[in-house]
């Protein structure tokens, strides 16, 4: 059907209106905001002259589909007058007086986008560290730039973001690195995935300490993540200081077949955020961000040595720490059961690629967790290790360093 080029008819008039106002986001955002804009108007194009002659049928349609429009108060009419069909009432504009109507007019999904906007937000002023008029509005116009963070958001980021908000203070990094920040119930790996929006609300509660201290990091005392090789980290005083006073260093894996660490006890860790958010851990040096590469296990000063492994919960984790065993039978599994993996679950995600011959060197529960990931049993296949909080973090470590006895 050729378009006359006059006569817009509902669809069309409410594509545009979704185009221009609704996926148009900093437009929709400052109309929540409550910014000055122009109105929300659809011209509808009702046919001058001669016009509707030339296309009677979509004369009628067109005026039969207004008439018919479930939301008639939108819709503006005018009297326009025509030689040859007399005066007619025509629809001249579709009008939305706010953004509540727009959700509406468009349909299910963006009523219920606009519902879910209104719930998170409405959540977090809710809570005690977000009163106060003139607060709630600033944090309103905040909340509002972070929709889409916001609709992404599960009801368990939602718990953990306002659970973390009150937590923040000026210095409690203690020089130490984000991943290690004493913080209870919160996983550090959400702070570092929702960086901007936190330090954007802790700012705003601070009356603009956090930006003009240099942002959250320098607000907090926390360093920046390093990057490199394998990772050391003394985690006591007396590690440190045997180690010429370093608190980090980067060794390859050659220099650690031959180079014994002073410390009693050796923690390996598979990734690098998790080894620099340990905690402090007496005569203990962690060895992390290695990865798949565990060669140096063979390392023939580590049978002198108590050392643990700990990694993510998943078929390529428990396939690494199959390996570690092969080299070092005597190494100690730590947080990679089925009781963390329960306690965690819902913070589970999928798995890339599973592995699927099963590895040898694991014992008989970890040999069962391995099948049970693998079979689906627990719904999705990875639990990594960023995801467990610190004071549980803590509590199975020094459990850890307390029951181990010395090697002979």
């Amino acid at each position: 059907m050729i378009d006359p080029g006059w006569g817009l008819l509902p669809d069309a008039a409410l594509q545009q209106l979704r185009a221009r106002e609704w996926s148009n986001r900093k437009r929709l955002k400052q109309r929540l905001k409550g910014m000055e804009l122009p109105n929300m108007e659809v011209k509808l194009k009702p046919p001058q002259g001669s016009s509707a002659l030339s296309d009677l049928g979509h004369f009628q349609r067109f005026v039969d589909a207004w008439r018919d429009f479930p939301h008639a108060t939108c819709v503006r009419w005018k009297t326009i007058s025509y030689r040859n069909l007399a005066s007619q009432q025509l629809p001249a504009s579709l009008m939305v007086a706010d953004v509540a109507t727009l959700a509406k007019l468009l349909g299910e999904t963006e009523q219920l986008t606009l519902q879910l906007w209104q719930a998170r937000i409405s959540q977090i002023l809710a809570e005690p560290f977000a009163q106060g008029s003139v607060l709630q509005r600033e944090l309103f116009n905040l909340l509002i730039d972070y929709l889409e963070e916001l609709e992404r958001y599960t009801d368990l980021d939602m718990e953990l973001l306002i659970s973390l908000i009150p937590q923040l203070r000026p210095g409690m990094g203690g020089d130490g690195f984000l991943r290690a920040l004493p913080v209870r119930h919160v996983d550090t790996k959400f702070i570092e995935q929702n960086y901007a929006l936190i330090e954007q609300i802790t700012d705003l509660l601070h009356d603009g300490e956090v930006l003009a201290s240099g942002g959250l990091l320098a607000w907090l005392d926390c360093q920046a993540n390093p990057r490199g090789w394998l990772w050391v980290r003394p985690l006591c005083e007396h590690c440190r200081q045997a180690l010429g006073g370093l608190p980090l260093l980067q060794l390859a894996t050659d220099t650690l077949l031959g180079f014994e660490l002073p410390a009693r006890h050796v923690l390996v860790v598979e990734n690098v955020q998790s080894g620099l958010a340990l905690p402090p851990l007496k005569d203990t040096i962690a060895v992390f961000g290695g990865g798949k590469n565990l060669s140096w296990l063979d390392a023939e000063w580590l049978e002198q040595k108590r050392v643990g492994y700990w990694g993510d919960i998943d078929s390529e984790g428990l396939c690494m720490l199959a390996d570690a065993r092969r080299k070092l039978p005597s190494i100690d599994a730590l947080l990679m059961d089925e009781q963390t993996l329960v306690q965690y679950q819902e913070r589970m995600v999928d798995e890339p690629l599973s592995v699927l011959t099963e590895p040898v060197g694991l014992n008989v529960e970890e040999l069962r967790l391995f099948r049970n990931l693998r079979s689906g049993r627990f719904g999705k296949g990875r639990l990594e290790q960023e995801r467990i909080a610190p004071d549980h973090i803590l509590e199975a470590l020094n459990l850890w360093l307390s029951q181990q006895v010395p090697r002979s």
